[in-house]
C-alpha cells in the first residue's frame, strides 16, 4: 500500500454508514466512493468520493484500500466476495448474514484469501471492558442476566424475518457477542419465542419476544431476552451476577453494585470510533491481532445467535 491516506469506501447509506462516515473523518482517511439504491449521492455530497449503484462499479472505477460494508442481513455475499477476489480489506457491521449459509462461505473464503475483516461488535471496543474483565476475573459471575427491551426499528426490512434473520440475530446479538467474549462460548440449554400482531407494522412476521436459557462453558447460567413491542429501546444491557457484587454493563456506562454501594464508570469514547480506528490501523499494519473483532469470531457469534434463535422455532 502506497503511502498517503487509507482509500476508503462505503457500501450502503443508511443510519449506521453515517456514523461510520462521520467517525472516519477524524481519523485521517481519504472516502472515495459509496454504494446504494438510494441517498447514494446524497451521501457523497456530504463526505466526499463518487457515487456508484453497486460493488463491481466501485471497484472498476476506484482504487479502494479498505471497505465498509453497512448493508441489510439479507444483503450479504456477493458484496464480500467481490471485495475479497480484489484483495480489498473490509469491516462488515452486524450481523454478517440472516443464517450461517452465506458466512461460513464468507468466512472459508477470506481463510484462503488471507484478506482482513473486521466485524461490527464494537461492544467489545468500550474503554471499561478491560476493567470488567478484570472483575470477572476477580470474582467470577454465577448468573448472567442479559435484555434488549425495546421498539421495531423503522426500516422495513428489520421486519420481515427474510431479511433481518429476527430480533436475536439483528438486534439482541450485540448481548450475546459481548457474553461470549467475556465468558466464552455457551450451549443453549433452552429457548422459547412467540410472535403477537402489532397494528402499526401488519408486514411484521419476526418474534415480538423471546427468551433463552445457556449454559457457559466457564460456569454462569445465562438468562437472555427480548422484545420489540415498546415505544423505545428502554434495556439494552448485560449484568453479571458475582459473589458479593453485581456488574452491568450498558452503551453508557459500566455499574459496579457491591458493599460500597453503587458505581458508575461512563463507557468513554464511542466505540464504534474505537473500532474503526482498529481496523485501520489492522489495515495499515496488515495485522488482523488489532481488530476489536474479526470476521471468524463474528460468525461465532452469529452460530450462538441462530442456535436460540433454531431452538425458539421462529425468528
Amino acid at each position: 500500500m502506497e503511502v498517503g491516506p487509507v482509500k476508503v469506501a462505503l457500501i450502503g447509506t443508511g443510519y449506521i454508514a453515517g456514523r461510520h462516515a462521520a467517525a472516519l473523518t477524524g481519523l485521517g482517511v481519504e472516502v472515495v466512493g459509496h454504494v446504494g439504491r438510494s441517498g447514494v449521492e446524497e451521501a457523497a455530497a456530504r463526505w466526499g468520493g463518487r457515487a456508484y449503484r453497486d460493488t463491481a462499479g466501485l471497484l472498476a472505477g476506484e482504487d479502494v484500500d479498505a471497505a465498509w460494508i453497512c448493508v441489510p442481513p439479507d444483503a450479504h455475499g456477493d458484496i464480500e466476495h467481490a471485495l475479497i477476489a480484489h484483495g480489498v480489506p473490509f469491516y462488515v457491521e452486524k450481523p454478517i448474514g440472516v443464517d450461517l449459509a452465506v458466512p461460513r462461505r464468507v468466512d472459508a473464503a477470506l481463510r484462503a484469501s488471507g484478506v482482513i475483516a473486521g466485524a461490527g461488535y464494537y461492544w467489545r471496543g468500550m474503554d471499561v471492558v478491560p476493567g470488567l474483565r478484570s472483575m470477572l476475573a476477580e470474582t467470577p459471575p454465577h448468573l448472567v442476566r442479559a435484555a434488549w427491551h425495546g421498539l421495531v426499528p423503522p426500516v422495513p426490512w428489520w421486519r420481515v424475518a427474510a431479511g433481518s434473520g429476527g430480533q436475536v440475530v439483528e438486534q439482541a446479538t450485540h448481548l450475546y457477542d459481548i457474553a461470549r467474549f467475556l465468558l466464552g462460548e455457551a450451549e443453549v440449554v433452552h429457548a422459547v419465542a412467540r410472535h403477537s400482531p402489532l397494528a402499526e407494522h401488519p408486514d411484521l412476521d419476526v418474534a415480538t419476544v423471546s427468551a433463552a436459557t445457556l449454559a457457559f462453558d466457564s460456569g454462569p447460567l445465562g438468562v437472555f431476552t427480548a422484545t420489540c413491542v415498546l415505544h423505545a429501546t428502554v434495556d439494552a444491557a448485560v449484568e453479571f451476577h458475582c459473589e458479593g457484587r453485581k456488574l452491568t454493563l450498558t452503551t453508557k456506562f459500566l455499574r459496579r453494585e457491591d458493599g460500597d454501594g453503587t458505581h458508575d464508570t461512563p463507557v468513554g469514547r464511542d466505540p464504534l470510533v474505537t473500532a474503526d480506528e482498529r481496523f485501520l490501523a489492522a489495515v495499515r499494519e496488515q495485522d488482523p491481532g488489532l481488530l476489536v473483532c474479526d470476521y471468524a469470531d463474528a460468525l461465532r457469534t452469529q452460530e450462538l445467535c441462530c442456535r436460540v434463535r433454531d431452538v425458539a422455532g421462529t425468528a
